[in-house]
């Protein structure tokens, strides 16, 4: 199911591959050694798996194990299926500039996708190395099935990002300062994502998702960022010392449902960037990395 398209200035090839979900709903169906096999050499289960090691490095389960357990929430029925099937016919019928132009927009000038999106069922919506993973067991898509589309558009603005800096690895952090680089990163990758799919949401009134909420909510919104640079001067305090926080907790501090503060500050510092200098900026920020992000911001705010 290939989009093989150079209308947008640049070739742009965007792959979907769905054999992944296939093979989960069929190891629901019939939970034989010859199924879960199957499940587990697909591509996009094996990219989601590598995702998974890469996002909690101290993890020792095997492929099989990871597998069993995302589906072990799962009962099968009809239904189910049904609503699965109607959401990958949704997604692969939308025209693709729809979404493709909104990603670019914040993309260097010329950059071009030669990406795979794995629809996958039960784990998350990822990116890992230029592909990436949808979920499509995510309640959020059936509430609105244009979700499905935001979520592609923040999706494959990572894979973009990726392009000019890989993922930050997650297992040897020791000081306060590869703490910073790391949360920095994940603040520029994340904020870029959530202001991608931002004008669409706002042009057809798709705002369920609670980043956005809180993005339009003044008042808290002023109060997450406030947060978020809180826990960042304390990580700038010492930059060689050896961290008294735990990465794993300070992560889930900056991205828990409870708080999303890089998620929603990193957005936050895009728009005020963008508001100043326009999308070009955005677009040199992305291949000049988040350093050069967050010292744009501070030009601009006191923070």
């Amino acid at each position: 199911m290939p989009l093989d398209s150079d209308s947008l200035g640049e070739k742009q090839i965007v792959v979907f591959d769905d054999s992944g979900l296939e093979a989960s709903l069929n190891f629901l169906r019939n939970e034989s050694d010859q199924n879960i096999d199957k499940l587990v050499s697909a591509p996009g289960n094996r990219l989601a798996y590598a995702h998974y090691l890469w996002s909690s490095p101290d993890a020792e389960v095997t492929v099989k194990e990871f597998w069993s357990m995302q589906l072990s929430k799962f009962f099968w029925n009809t239904e189910h299926e049904r609503s699965i099937n109607e959401l990958k016919t949704y997604l692969l019928k939308q025209d693709e500039t729809k979404w493709l132009n909104e990603v670019l927009r914040y993309l260097p000038q010329g950059h071009s996708f030669n990406t795979t999106v794995y629809l996958n069922l039960g784990y998350d919506n990822i990116v890992f190395g230029e592909n990436v993973a949808l979920n499509l067991s995510f309640q959020q898509f059936n509430t609105d099935k244009r979700e499905l589309i935001y979520y592609l558009i923040h999706e494959l603005a990572h894979a973009g990002y990726v392009r000019y800096h890989s993922l930050p690895k997650l297992g040897n952090i020791r000081t306060n300062g590869e703490l910073l680089n790391v949360v920095k990163f994940l603040t520029h990758l994340e904020g870029m994502g959530v202001l991608s799919a931002l004008r669409l949401r706002i042009s057809e009134g798709g705002l369920l998702d609670n980043d956005y909420k809180i993005l339009f909510n003044k008042t808290e919104r002023t109060r997450r960022v406030s947060q978020y640079f809180q826990l960042l001067r304390k990580l700038e305090s010492n930059l060689n010392k050896k961290t008294d926080e735990s990465p794993a907790r300070v992560f889930e501090e900056m991205s828990g449902k409870q708080t999303r503060l890089w998620y929603i500050t990193g957005c936050h510092i895009a728009r005020e960037i963008e508001k100043r200098h326009g999308a070009k900026a955005l677009r040199n920020l992305v291949k000049q990395g988040s350093e050069a992000f967050f010292n744009a911001y501070s030009e601009i705010t006191d923070h």
